[in-house]
């Protein structure tokens, strides 16, 4: 078949010959990979903001490059003590935890501050944003939650067989909680449907438990202060040993500001007692933080 090029004929698109690799394209793949699709590597470029959004990812990787070279220039090493550290806290499960619980009431926090300000404050327009934020916190962390009673099942025995009343009970209160913490999940995704509840009604609930088990938490710090001073009075003590049982005693007395906290956001989130947000989130960003610092 030929054509007349000087008629300004032009073949039929079904037989117009196609660029290779835009023809293999079309024939191994839904979508393009490299070009001519909006989720391609190198995307048709609408406008500046456009190529904004598509050189932000690699953008910011040539910026940590550079730093990176740019360490390597100062120490001679391309070895960093500092990520080291920062990747080991994170890949810690109880970690990432509580750094999400940080940022969480830090969005509690906002939001009982932003409940306080004008309809005009210029951070009124995010407040449905902060509220999703902490919302999808508050579930990724339930969702990790599954298996955290299992190194609390081998101290209730404990506890139970040694006639430890206080610890047995702190126990057994906190493997409630998470189990009807996991049981909030389900009725939450629909697996689970109670007639008498609603999912939040549950969550509400279970909550009282584990203001409980705050209580019970806090006991324990005054018993373990306690036993430590007893030991202290020994005349054999020697200074060594004192100044260890310094720092055990200062690290109850924090755990022990960590329980006030938490009894007290814990009556708010239940609404046992309707309190404000903004402080409630400051109370759950320093608790949350005296937990953290103790993975870092």
């Amino acid at each position: 078949l030929k054509f007349v090029p000087f008629l300004g004929c032009l073949p039929p698109p079904a037989l117009r010959v196609r660029p290779l690799p835009m023809a293999v394209s079309k024939v191994l793949l839904t979508t393009p990979l490299l070009l001519g699709h909006n989720e391609a590597y190198l995307p048709p470029i609408q406008s500046l903001p456009h190529a904004a959004q598509v050189l932000a990812g690699p953008a910011l990787m040539c910026f940590v490059l550079g730093l990176q070279m740019l360490k390597k220039q100062l120490t001679n090493s391309h070895k960093s003590e500092l990520y080291q550290h920062i990747w080991k806290f994170i890949s810690k499960a109880e970690a990432r935890d509580k750094v999400g619980r940080i940022v969480q009431y830090f969005c509690r926090f906002l939001q009982g501050f932003l409940g306080h300000m004008a309809s005009d404050f210029w951070l009124q327009p995010w407040k449905p944003v902060i509220a999703e934020v902490q919302t999808t916190l508050a579930w990724a962390r339930r969702t990790h939650r599954w298996g955290k009673e299992l190194p609390h099942i081998p101290g209730f025995g404990q506890a139970i067989q040694a006639g430890d009343i206080l610890e047995a009970s702190q126990r057994a209160v906190l493997i409630t909680f998470l189990i009807q913490d996991h049981i909030y999940w389900l009725l939450k995704v629909g697996i689970l449907k109670f007639q008498n509840y609603t999912p939040i009604q549950w969550h509400r609930r279970n909550l009282r438990f584990i203001t409980f088990s705050h209580v019970l938490n806090f006991a324990l710090c005054v018993r373990e202060i306690s036993r430590i001073r007893e030991k202290q009075k020994d005349p054999k003590t020697d200074n060594e040993a004192i100044k260890k049982a310094d720092a055990a005693v200062y690290d109850q007395m924090r755990m022990m500001l960590r329980y006030a906290l938490t009894f007290i956001q814990m009556l708010h989130v239940s609404q046992v007692k309707k309190m404000d947000d903004w402080y409630i989130g400051l109370m759950g960003m320093m608790s949350a933080y005296i937990d953290a610092s103790k993975q870092w």
